[in-house]
């Protein structure tokens, strides 16, 4: 298959490229076909760099315990500067910086409990959320959302895309709250001497119909005119 070609490329530059030093490369050809992953490190401690395919350019973090304890991070190109970080994080790896470094279950525990929060959903309900979203309504509602890490969200930047980057990458454990609106305006650009093409959408009661199918709990904020699905509160 030419995916898994390409795949392999990828991988055998950054394993020439690039002294893992202690770190032990895990036969990922299965993952290749699944998900895009192109690397996978392993060191002591269930601590691993992983590189995946993210189109044209390469997305990588590091894991332990299969949660991230570093930020995803993205490279358009591969040239000397993309493989000095590369080496740089290897190096932490191999100094421990990561072993003892929280993951994304124990920040938001912390947060949880500093702010005294309770859990209003959980993965099934935000997947559930999710599917009904993206396969079950007519048009695609605009949202925005927090994570438990923001401080504020000021102004809402509504979109609709519901691709893997959605959502804080489907971190669904670490969202505050989403905001939707199922009544809305959509502006088709027609050119530079033409006013847009305005469409008004309402799939307000397709909305209602399947929070009430799959028990998702939400209340609607009359001053914003939006419905809010809270993950903490």
């Amino acid at each position: 298959m030419k995916e898994i070609q390409i795949l392999q490329e990828m991988k055998d530059m950054l394993l020439s490229q690039v002294d893992f030093k202690n770190g032990v490369i895990k036969d990922s050809a299965e993952q290749m076909v699944q998900n895009g992953l192109v690397l996978d490190v392993r060191w002591k401690g269930n601590v691993h760099l992983r590189f995946y395919n993210h189109g044209v350019h390469f997305r990588y973090l590091v894991v332990r315990n299969e949660e991230a304890v570093s930020p995803a991070y993205f490279a358009g190109r591969q040239d000397e500067r993309f493989f000095k970080f590369i080496q740089k994080l290897v190096n932490e790896i191999e100094n421990g910086n990561f072993h003892k470094k929280k993951t994304m279950s124990e920040e938001i525990m912390e947060t949880v409990c500093r702010r005294n929060l309770t859990s209003c959903m959980n993965d099934t309900k935000w997947k559930e959320f999710l599917f009904a979203m993206t396969e079950e309504i007519s048009v695609a509602v605009p949202y925005d959302y927090k994570t438990l890490f923001e401080d504020s969200r000021e102004k809402l930047l509504f979109g609709t895309s519901y691709d893997i980057e959605s959502f804080n990458w489907h971190d669904f454990k670490s969202l505050e709250w989403v905001k939707l609106k199922p009544k809305f305006q959509e502006h088709i650009y027609q050119g530079r001497m033409i006013k847009d093409q305005i469409i008004n959408h309402d799939v307000e009661d397709e909305f209602l119909a399947l929070m009430k199918k799959y028990h998702i709990p939400y209340e609607y904020d009359k001053n914003g005119e939006v419905y809010v699905i809270y993950g903490y509160r």
